[in-house]
């Protein structure tokens, strides 16, 4: 099993020389499904909408995603408070949090969203509880994959707050079983186990950066390949330096589970 993860598009502020390029890059990749962790656009208007849905209409696989905090209304106060969601649901899908079962994954969105948090997310305790149900349903047959816009983990030098209850969360999961949580947000990369209070390594983070945001803080416009081999995956990274250069590998990460926990492979 082939996915493509892809974030943070943000459409109304996007590079459009770069839609091309992403789109041949995706081909050549040919995923089964493609995950895309949210920010489809930049200010939840109707034109912006528009753009994207017609990027999603053009891709080359099945796709399944989560809305972030661009995809909902900022200035228009009474559309956020009233209906957060109505926009997406209407532009790029109804179900906020979908799910894929396959014969060697299962796939789970989460919608981190929330009405009253211009930037940051929040994760509540029935859908922790749900989470945690889902992992251990399926993590003895299949690889378990948590698909959320806001990460559950960040490093001290990030300046945006983390997500309300993803400490909890993170802990709650951990004793549930392994799994792969991919997120977007931060416009950064990160490919690493996160270690829990009970040194359990059962979560593994991939935090993808912007797929065509001019907005790249430092670092290349990107998205993530993920194949899945029983157990195992093996994750790269595909990075445009420049539209006339395309999207081409930039690393290679392996991981396999050991006792429960994600371990550096060496494959």
């Amino acid at each position: 099993m082939r996915l493509a993860l892809l974030s943070d598009l943000h459409f109304g502020r996007a590079s459009p020389e770069l839609v091309p390029p992403l789109l041949a890059a995706l081909e050549r990749a040919a995923p089964d499904h493609i995950v895309i962790a949210g920010d489809f656009v930049q200010r939840a208007r109707a034109s912006q909408y528009d753009m994207a849905r017609s990027f999603v209409d053009r891709l080359p696989a099945p796709w399944l995603a989560v809305p972030g905090n661009h995809d909902i209304p900022l200035f228009n106060l009474l559309a956020r408070v009233a209906w957060p969601r109505r926009a997406y649901r209407r532009w790029i899908a109804d179900d906020t949090e979908p799910m894929l079962v396959t014969d060697s994954c299962a796939i789970l969105g989460l919608d981190t969203t929330h009405r009253w948090s211009r930037q940051g997310g929040r994760v509540d305790p029935a859908q922790i509880e749900r989470v945690a149900g889902f992992i251990r349903e399926h993590a003895a047959d299949r690889v378990v994959l948590i698909a959320a816009h806001h990460p559950f983990h960040q490093g001290a030098e990030i300046a945006k707050k983390l997500m309300r209850g993803a400490p909890r969360a993170l802990e709650a999961w951990a004793e549930a079983g392994p799994h792969v949580i991919l997120t977007g947000h931060l416009h950064r990369w990160l490919v690493e186990p996160f270690v829990s209070r009970k040194n359990r390594s059962a979560t593994l983070q991939v935090h993808c950066g912007t797929g065509l945001s001019t907005r790249l803080r430092g670092e290349p416009n990107e998205f993530a390949l993920i194949e899945i081999h029983d157990h195992a995956v093996e994750i790269r990274r595909m990075v445009a330096e420049s539209a006339e250069t395309g999207f081409d590998a930039a690393g290679r990460w392996c991981f396999v589970i050991e006792a429960g926990d994600w371990a550096l492979s060496e494959d």
